[in-house]
């Protein structure tokens, strides 16, 4: 990944953590568009998985699944794909599919989620997918 793309998803994130959404997001974008121009997988998905979360928080979910789709595939087209990047992937991806009303799509993207967290030691990351996940009748 390129310095010019690194310092663009750096400037996101720091916008991010200051709370400026919008203009995080289209840090992000640019970073996207960066990537794409110099076929840089890694780094569009990375943030495209961020573009995602971010339209998800403002209420665009077309635009949450359209991207962590994106980013989703681009992390499984990876011959060894990081399982922090991939579960991380994975999560915005079901997050958006449960907003778009496409509940049973999103279970099986949970619950790779969750043994990916799991096997990273990720208690978070393993709640938040349970929590997703449709209750087994006892």
């Amino acid at each position: 990944m390129s310095a010019a793309i690194e310092a663009l998803l750096a400037q996101a994130r720091a916008l991010r953590t200051a709370g400026q959404a919008d203009a995080a997001a289209t840090a992000y974008r640019n970073a996207a568009t960066l990537a794409r121009t110099e076929d840089a997988p890694l780094g569009l998905a990375h943030a495209l998985r961020h573009v995602s979360d971010l339209a998800r928080e403002a209420g665009r979910d077309d635009e949450a699944l359209a991207t962590g789709s994106e980013a989703l595939a681009l992390y499984r087209a990876q011959a060894t794909p990081l399982p922090l990047d991939l579960a991380n992937a994975l999560r915005v991806t079901a997050l958006a599919l449960d907003l778009n009303d496409q509940h049973d799509a999103a279970v099986s993207l949970w619950r790779e989620a969750r043994g990916l967290y799991a096997g990273l030691g990720i208690s978070a990351g393993v709640a938040e997918c349970e929590q997703h996940l449709p209750r087994r009748a006892t």
